[in-house]
């Protein structure tokens, strides 16, 4: 019977190993995504296209599906060398820079106060044919931006549409966004005026639900007197919020659970 899953049902996985026999197409819609994979007789191929918006949830699995490639697709690419019965898998990845978000209204946290917000980042999605990984793409390309009080001093991340809110029931469920509960507490004599907040997102790991909500570990950061840099800390299991939660991606960057981090506004734009 075919794996299909329509875009209301929010509790499907979109990741996992998913078998397709010689001759059979599968695809996946994740959020602005579509993914489909072919199995010829002695290839793999794959078209991706990106018709919706960033912020859309369409979440749907149709594996394997009636039809195949779109009449117009493009950038068709092809996997030759794998062995005839290995099963395709599509893998959770966070990105591979630091993801910097605007609060939907910029507020103060008073000396010696804090604030939790939710941060949403997007996916990276990996293909992987057995345990070869053969390609790597995000759901969506984010813009890129600067992030430091001048041009030599900062680092290259990733602007993210979050809205940095400040109530989970606040944060949209859509299946190509990862939540992360952020806790920011101000330890300085000056009030924090917080704008942009930049979130290390190759050093989490990624958690799934029961209900499939992907989810990373809740971070805290702490600001000293110095204004723009925090300790941050990485807890070790998943948020209280995600219920029934298992580790399903790890991250791309192994260090420490505690770290000095360039986290809130810099001067330069």
């Amino acid at each position: 019977m075919p794996d299909t899953t329509i875009a209301k049902n929010r509790s499907v996985a979109w990741w996992g190993r998913r078998a397709l026999s010689s001759g059979q197409h599968g695809r996946w819609s994740i959020g602005p995504l579509d993914l489909w994979l072919l199995h010829g007789p002695k290839e793999w191929q794959m078209v991706t296209e990106r018709p919706r918006d960033p912020a859309d949830a369409t979440l749907a699995v149709d594996v394997p599906c009636a039809g195949g490639f779109p009449a117009d697709a493009k950038d068709l690419l092809r996997f030759a060398g794998a062995t005839a019965d290995v099963k395709p898998e599509l893998r959770v990845a966070l990105a591979d820079r630091p993801m910097v978000s605007r609060p939907q209204n910029p507020f103060y946290v008073p000396a010696q106060g804090q604030v939790t917000l939710y941060l949403s980042s997007p996916v990276w999605v990996q293909v992987h044919l057995g345990d070869a990984m053969v390609q790597e793409f995000p759901v969506y390309t984010p813009s890129d931006t600067w992030f430091g009080p001048s041009t030599v001093n900062g680092e290259l991340c990733y602007a993210t549409r979050t809205q940095a809110r400040l109530e989970l029931a606040d944060v949209p469920e859509r299946p190509h966004r990862v939540v992360t509960p952020l806790t920011v507490v101000n330890k300085a004599p000056d009030a924090l005026f917080l704008e942009r907040v930049n979130l290390p997102v190759p050093r989490l790991s990624v958690y799934a639900d029961d209900h499939n909500r992907l989810w990373t570990p809740a971070v805290r950061m702490e600001r000293e007197a110095d204004r723009d840099m925090a300790a941050m800390k990485i807890d070790s299991t998943p948020p209280a919020a995600a219920s029934g939660a298992q580790r399903i991606a790890e991250p791309r960057e192994i260090g420490g659970r505690h770290l000095m981090v360039r986290a809130f506004s810099a001067l330069f734009q």
